[in-house]
């Protein structure tokens, strides 16, 4: 058997997915796994277990600006020797990552279950619980939404040319309209909120 090969992929700098990501885990996973354990069977609890487990592995595997931006709102001064970049970027800057294939699977395996609870509602315990913790909010959307960005297909072009995709401004353009895509999960309003945050992908739309 040959060895696994983890894809690559891009995650943004970009506070609408920081806060998305962040939300998996806090008040989702962390929820389920430390205070509404013995409440789940213990099939799902083992599922909520190991992906939380990947959830932390994928965090460690971002770039220390970006965790700074998850769990801080900021991802703080440029890095050193790199020109100052401006308050309102153009387009988000990109970190290439790689993510090992188990973790993504378990991420997965774990969204899609709260995903069949929670559109089951109170019939489903699990589902009663997501309805709990997210007050209001569609917990396991999100996560899927995380997941789609996780899994966009990358050019290679901008995988080689990740620094913040500044020579390959075309693929860097519709690779980031993709993560808005993605986020906004067919909500018009929100699609555009996002994109507003972006001059050079707002200006395409005017």
């Amino acid at each position: 058997m040959e060895p696994e090969i983890p894809p690559h992929t891009l995650v943004p700098e970009d506070l609408v997915f920081a806060s998305a990501f962040r939300t998996v885990e806090e008040p989702l996973l962390h929820s389920l796994h430390f205070w509404y354990r013995g409440e789940i069977p213990e099939g799902q609890a083992d599922v909520v277990d190991t992906a939380y487990s990947s959830y932390g592995t994928v965090l460690r595997a971002f770039p220390v600006r970006l965790r700074r931006l998850i769990w801080e709102g900021d991802s703080g001064p440029a890095d050193h020797g790199a020109p100052d970049e401006p308050a309102d970027p153009p387009l988000p800057r990109l970190h290439p990552v790689t993510i090992g294939q188990a973790d993504l699977d378990a991420l997965d395996r774990c969204c899609r279950m709260l995903r069949n609870a929670r559109g089951e509602g109170p019939a489903n315990p699990l589902g009663e619980i997501l309805e709990e913790i997210g007050g209001g909010i569609d917990l396991a959307e999100n996560f899927s939404r995380v997941l789609r960005v996780l899994s966009l297909p990358v050019p290679r072009e901008l995988l080689a040319t990740s620094s913040g995709g500044r020579t390959a401004p075309r693929e860097h353009h519709h690779y980031c309209a993709e993560v808005i895509r993605a986020l906004s999960g067919g909500d018009e309003f929100q699609r555009l909120a996002h994109q507003a945050f972006y001059r050079a992908l707002d200006s395409a739309t005017h």
